[in-house]
């Protein structure tokens, strides 16, 4: 742009300014048309965008980046792929909103579990810790399963930035030793085995039905139709054959689970190497701060509106901050990433023999202490 007149560069210096919407093509397109140029000779559209670059005025760009999992493929044999979703909030008379979320094998259509999560309002969602709990019970029934197929909901991973960090929830799975998947973008029909078990469970535990004394009272009922859709039910899935019957192996994974010894089956050099896999960017605050993973990291030597790279060095334990020059301008350590925290509300039930565990919610009304045996 050296070559053009300052007249001209100053013009489209203010454009920019006063336009911050515009790119160099419609730039170009109204100096064609502003009568002060007419006879000029004009920049070409690559030169006006190299010309804004140089001046900082072009627009900022988050670049992309996908978590380190795989894509998942057709599941060869049972627990080798679980689907777990949440079904849309049913107001249960006594009781209020209710959200069941469920979880089926792929390979043997078998209900893993069908967790009733109580809401705050019709408008609430399940939180971790009701996938948590949801998860662990289909844990001690029927083992652990070697992938978890989700949707894309905020509990798996950040869904608002474009290079997510995977949440508490994602990380406690693959300290677990479960490889987590997801349904591609508006796919609905990747998800197909859970999803029809949503409209089955409706049918077989909530629908006409307005005689719940109480919370337990409900996940009773929840636990005994789904023993009854594996065991006694047929289904057109499994060729007119419960789940159970037209598949035995189904009975369990082989992949034991105690939950008085989740903290030592949780590998935490499984997530620091599944973290140490990602890439991630994010802009630099007023306060010289970024955000990731819902920790707030101060980064000394960065600017206000810079966009920094970060890593995670599984050596050191810290994540590695540079800036657009590919220098390293700081190493701080990992925030928010321990043993106890994946874990959640799991930690201080898990010392007693008869292993009672308060269903967690998130607000203070009705807590119930209910029982998880391998009865079943």
């Amino acid at each position: 742009m050296s070559s053009f007149p300052l007249t001209l560069r100053e013009h489209i210096k203010k454009m920019r300014s006063q336009h911050a919407g515009w790119g160099p093509g419609t730039i170009l397109s109204e100096l064609k048309s502003d009568v002060q140029f007419l006879n000029c000779d004009l920049p070409s559209r690559s030169t006006i965008g190299q010309f804004l670059r140089q001046e900082q005025l072009s627009k900022s760009y988050e670049p992309n980046s996908s978590l380190p999992v795989e894509s998942c493929h057709k599941a060869k044999h049972c627990h080798d792929l679980w689907q777990i979703d949440g079904q849309g909030n049913a107001n249960v008379a006594q009781l209020g909103p209710i959200a069941m979320l469920n979880i089926k094998d792929v390979h043997s259509t078998v209900y893993v579990s069908s967790f009733p999560a109580r809401m705050k309002s019709m408008q609430g969602h399940p939180n971790t810790s009701d996938y948590q709990t949801a998860m662990r019970l289909g844990f001690m029934h029927y083992g652990l399963p070697q992938r978890l197929q989700s949707d894309h909901a905020s509990v798996f991973h950040e869904n608002k930035s474009k290079s997510p960090f995977p949440t508490l929830f994602c990380l406690w799975l693959i300290g677990l030793g479960i490889d987590p998947c997801f349904s591609r973008v508006h796919q609905p029909t990747d998800q197909g085995r859970v999803e029809r078990a949503h409209q089955t469970v409706f049918d077989q535990v909530l629908r006409g039905r307005s005689d719940y004394k109480n919370w337990d009272h409900l996940f009773e009922w929840c636990e005994k139709r789904r023993t009854r859709l594996n065991e006694a039910i047929p289904s057109r899935a499994t060729d007119e054959l419960p789940p159970l019957v037209k598949h035995p192996k189904a009975q369990h994974s082989g992949r034991f689970y105690q939950p008085q010894l989740e903290a030592q089956m949780i590998d935490m050099k499984k997530v620091f190497a599944f973290l140490a896999k990602g890439k991630w960017y994010r802009k630099v605050a007023s306060s010289r701060t970024v955000c990731l993973g819902g920790q707030v990291y101060y980064v000394p030597g960065s600017k206000p509106g810079q966009q920094l790279e970060i890593t995670f060095c599984d050596r050191s334990k810290c994540l590695v901050f540079q800036n657009d020059k590919e220098l390293v301008i700081a190493q701080i350590p990992l925030k928010g990433i321990t043993c106890e925290l994946l874990m959640g509300n799991l930690e201080p039930y898990a010392q007693y023999p008869a292993f009672q565990l308060e269903i967690p919610f998130d607000w203070e009304a009705q807590k119930v202490n209910t029982t998880f045996s391998d009865s079943n």
